[in-house]
């Protein structure tokens, strides 16, 4: 049993992205680093010897261990389904990157798998944890905007031909990406539109390949209506070159949000509130700090506590649900129909 007041314990599998991870942990005193695990024993080490922690080149041994509460999960995205059933099997609570799986199949079976075994599961979306969208958040879902009617999400971001061809090339694969750029990119924007705005009733796409030699698509767009009757817009692109600094993956990323409601209107832009008109004119924070520093945090507290709930915290239900809207984005940009989810 996981004790009230030490760290919790995690492990972290996959260190291409993970690796990146590590100091989340680190920077907790609610959290510690016990192991790690990749494929490559060269990575596995350098990773492990850096950070003063144990390292293992099979994910089996680290879920072996008895000083490991939760798995960290940072494999590509269509590897996590045998590793998550391995790591509920040994009765470790999870946190896996997005998305969770690359179909509903796969997703349902880690679900059921953590249901079953009466453990914990989360799915991180980082987006969520900075005090611009935080804020913006608790604006719409506390009703300071009113009635919501229009929502516009926009992803835009370069990603050069090198980035597919990395680590095998396994982001250029539906077989193992699940997609291209709405599955890897824009469903941190799908999750945050769902966040605000709830569950979604229908939605219309259209998808392309443009720059990127690649087996999915490098552009989407979709119209979403919510069940609340509220309409949202999707765009999506990793052909949008831009000013922003480069990153390890290429060139930078260009997020806005704008969004009305009756009382009120809001954007962000790059994750800053740039804009809030509200009826009375009302000073509202601009920045709210969450609950939580990182989904770490947010699960060490879960791991602990079985009643806490955590609006930044991605349990299995709300990650579900962006996987579920990015196939029918995918479902609709191939038949050329609007694809029905919550009527």
């Amino acid at each position: 049993m996981t004790s009230k007041t030490a760290p919790v314990r995690f492990g972290i599998i996959g260190l291409g992205f993970g690796a990146g991870r590590i100091p989340m942990i680190e920077s907790c005193a609610e959290t510690e680093l016990v192991a790690v695990s990749a494929r490559s024993e060269e990575k596995a080490r350098e990773v492990g010897e850096k950070h003063g922690v144990d390292w293992h080149t099979d994910y089996n041994d680290l879920l072996a261990r008895d000083d490991i509460d939760v798995v960290g999960l940072y494999t590509p995205s269509g590897a996590h389904l045998d590793i998550a059933l391995a790591a509920a099997k040994a009765g470790k609570h999870m946190v896996a990157t997005k998305p969770l799986e690359i179909n509903l199949k796969r997703v349902d079976e880690i679900i059921a798998a953590y249901d079953a075994a009466g453990l914990k599961l989360a799915t991180e979306y980082v987006v969520r944890y900075l005090p611009g969208n935080y804020a913006l958040h608790q604006a719409v879902t506390s009703g300071k905007l009113g009635k919501m009617i229009l929502g516009e999400f926009s992803e835009k971001l370069y990603r050069p031909q090198w980035y597919y061809e990395l680590d095998g090339g396994w982001r250029s694969k539906w077989e193992v990406s699940g997609g291209g750029t709405v599955v890897n990119q824009t469903i941190h924007t799908l999750d945050q539109m769902q966040w605000m705005f709830g569950k979604v009733e229908s939605v219309t796409a259209f998808m392309g390949t443009y720059m990127a030699n690649i087996e999915s698509e490098d552009t989407a767009t979709a119209m979403v209506k919510f069940t609340s009757g509220a309409i949202g817009i999707v765009v999506g692109t990793t052909t949008f070159r831009n000013e922003k600094p480069p990153t390890r993956y290429g060139g930078g990323t260009m997020r806005r949000i704008e969004v009305n409601g009756d009382l009120g209107s809001a954007r962000i832009e790059d994750e800053t509130i740039t804009m809030m008109a509200i009826e009375g004119d009302p000073e509202l924070p601009r920045e709210v700090q969450p609950p939580a520093a990182n989904v770490f945090e947010d699960m060490a507290r879960w791991v602990r506590d079985d009643a806490y709930d955590s609006p930044t915290l991605v349990k299995p239900a709300e990650s579900r649900a962006s996987m579920e809207l990015v196939l029918a984005i995918y479902e609709s940009a191939r038949s050329g129909k609007t694809v029905v989810l919550n009527s």
